[in-house]
C-alpha cells in the first residue's frame, strides 16, 4: 500500500519513519506546508515525491491512502478533499475543531465507502487497551469511578506556533486530552455515554479555549462518574489512571522525560473480583511511538476490509465531549448531553 503523507513536521516525521519500518507499506509522496519542510523531506526521503500543494498529492495516482498529519484546523477540509479524490484516509485527531465539520467528515466517510480511520492510537496500546480488555472480562465488575490525570511540561509550539494559536489548534483539550477523554466512554461503554459534563480550569493568557490546567467530570445515567485532569504547567510527562468497579479495582501509570520517549516507566496493577491480593499485569511496551506504528501496521489488513481501528463515527462522541467541556469551562455551568 502506497501512502501519501500530508505534513512533515515533528509528528509527520514520526509517521514517515514508522511507515518505512512496515514491510507492506511504502511512502509514495509527501505534501509539505513550508519550503523548509519540503527541503527536509527531499533530503530525508530520496525517491519520494515532494509536493507543496494538496491537490497535486491527491492527483498522484500512485497514492492509495492519504495520511493527514497537519495542524488541527486543517484536518476536516483535507479529509473531505481526500475522500472526494477517491483516497482512503488516516486522519490525525481531532478529526475536526467544530461539531459541524465533524458531522461532515462522518457523513462523507460513510457515503464514500472508503476507509477513514482517526488517529486515536491508544486503542491498540498494550497498556491502555489492556485496561479495556480487563473491564470487558469482568475483572473488576461494573465500573463506578475513574480518575485519569495528565501532568506534563508545556506543549511544543509547533510549526508557525500553531499549537499555541487558538484558531489553529482549536483548544488544548482537542490537542492531547482528547486521547484520554476518548478512552473514558470506551472504558464505561456498558454504562452508556455520559449524560452530563462539568468542568473548572485555569485559563491561559494565550486566549479562549486554552487552559493551563483543567478538570472535568463525566457523569453517567446510573450515577457512575469519571474525572479527567490536565496540567500543562508541569514537567516531564506522566499519566495516572485509577478505576474502581463494584468488585475490584485497577491502577496504571506511565511516566517519561517526554511523551515520545522510547524508554518510559509504566505499570498496571489489578485487584480482581474476589481476590484478596493485588497482581501486576505484564505490559511489554507502551508509548505513543509504539502505538503509532501498530496503528499504521494495521492498515495493511484494515483498509481492504474497511474496518478502521477508530472510525469517524466511533470518534465522534469523544470529540463532542471535548467541545462540551470547552463550553462548560467558558459558561461555568454543567452541560447536559443528549445522544441520538
Amino acid at each position: 500500500m502506497r501512502i501519501g503523507l500530508v505534513g512533515y513536521g515533528a509528528w509527520g516525521r514520526m509517521h514517515a519513519g514508522a511507515i518505512a519500518r512496515i514491510p507492506d507499506l511504502s511512502l509514495a509522496a509527501v505534501m509539505c506546508g513550508s519550503d523548509a519542510s519540503a527541503r527536509a523531506a527531499a533530503a530525508d526521503l530520496p525517491g519520494v515525491a515532494v509536493y507543496r500543494d494538496l491537490a497535486n498529492l491527491l492527483g498522484d495516482r500512485s497514492v492509495d491512502l492519504v495520511d493527514i498529519v497537519v495542524p488541527n484546523h486543517l484536518h476536516a477540509a483535507m479529509a473531505l478533499a481526500a475522500l472526494d479524490a477517491g483516497k482512503h484516509v488516516l486522519l490525525e485527531k481531532p478529526m475536526a475543531t467544530t461539531l459541524a465539520d465533524a458531522e461532515r467528515v462522518v457523513a462523507a466517510a460513510e457515503r464514500s465507502r472508503l476507509y477513514l480511520g482517526v488517529g486515536l492510537e491508544l486503542h491498540v496500546s498494550r497498556q491502555w487497551a489492556r485496561v479495556r480488555e480487563l473491564i470487558a472480562e469482568g475483572a473488576i465488575g461494573r465500573l463506578r469511578y475513574a480518575n485519569l490525570t495528565l501532568f506534563r511540561r508545556p506543549f511544543r509550539p509547533g510549526s508557525g506556533n500553531w499549537r499555541v494559536t487558538p484558531d489553529r489548534v482549536g483548544s488544548w483539550i482537542l490537542e492531547e486530552p482528547i486521547h484520554y477523554i476518548d478512552l473514558l466512554p470506551w472504558y464505561f461503554r456498558e454504562r452508556g455515554l455520559p449524560v452530563e459534563v462539568t468542568a473548572d480550569g485555569v485559563p491561559s493568557p494565550l486566549g479562549a479555549g486554552m487552559y493551563d490546567a483543567f478538570t472535568c467530570t463525566l457523569r453517567f445515567a446510573d450515577g457512575a462518574y469519571a474525572v479527567f485532569s490536565q496540567c500543562v504547567g508541569g514537567f516531564e510527562h506522566s499519566l495516572m489512571l485509577e478505576i474502581a468497579g463494584e468488585d475490584g479495582a485497577l491502577r496504571t501509570w506511565w511516566a517519561g522525560a517526554m511523551d515520545r520517549t522510547l524508554e518510559p516507566d509504566f505499570e498496571l496493577k489489578l485487584q480482581r473480583t474476589g481476590a484478596s491480593q493485588v497482581e501486576v499485569i505484564a505490559v511489554e511496551k507502551s508509548g505513543e511511538v509504539f502505538e503509532l506504528e501498530e496503528q499504521l501496521r494495521r492498515l495493511v489488513a484494515d483498509v481492504p476490509r474497511r474496518t478502521p481501528l477508530v472510525s469517524a463515527r466511533d470518534a465522534f462522541p469523544g470529540l463532542r465531549i471535548c467541545l462540551e467541556i470547552e463550553r462548560a469551562l467558558s459558561e461555568r455551568r454543567a452541560i447536559t448531553l443528549a445522544w441520538t
